[in-house]
């Protein structure tokens, strides 16, 4: 065999090991990832999109992937990442829409229901905000791990939970947030 055909075989032998290994991790953390992603997302499509593309983005990158210690960790990341960047993203499609259909007047906010949902009023907090609040709240994460997942500081996390609970209690009502505990 031939020095081609021989890396040809190792490069095929290396995909295969790669596939297993990132199937396994898909069996073990899909449906934890695919809830977190609902969460923030609150469309059960778009969450599923969100995870795969988290899969995807950890096939591509899969040399330097591999050696994590803590590959959860790493794909929930990627997931709250992929979150924020739709919102991104649906955020600019909205107010291009808005000026596309209103013939470029300013559009004002429809009024809001006297009852709100808490996962509709989590979902209108700023993407910081609401991602803080869900790994805080629903992944039931440390200050310190969420400002390890978001790639900020403690003190950050710190600021817009606090800003997070502020804009939750307005939006649900007075003592909505009191039975968690001030960290």
């Amino acid at each position: 065999m031939s020095v081609l055909g021989e890396r040809a075989t190792l490069d095929r032998v290396a995909e295969r090991q790669r596939d297993r290994q990132v199937a396994a991790l898909f069996d073990r953390y899909y449906s934890q990832l695919r809830g977190l992603a609902f969460v923030m997302l609150g469309d059960a499509a778009a969450a599923e999109e969100a995870v795969m593309e988290a899969f995807l983005k950890t096939c591509s990158g899969w040399n330097s992937f591999r050696s994590l210690e803590h590959p959860h960790a790493y794909l929930r990341q990627i997931v709250v990442n992929q979150c924020r960047s739709r919102f991104r993203r649906q955020k600019v499609e909205l107010r291009v829409n808005e000026l596309v259909h209103r013939g470029g007047r300013t559009v004002t906010a429809p009024d809001h229901e006297a009852r709100i949902d808490l996962w509709d009023a989590v979902r209108a907090l700023p993407d910081r905000q609401r991602a803080c609040v869900v790994l805080r709240y629903v992944e039931d994460m440390t200050e310190v791990e969420i400002a390890d997942t978001l790639d900020c500081s403690t003190g950050t996390v710190k600021s817009q939970l606090f800003k997070a609970k502020a804009k939750l209690e307005r939006a649900l009502g007075e003592g909505a947030m009191r039975g968690d505990s001030d960290e």
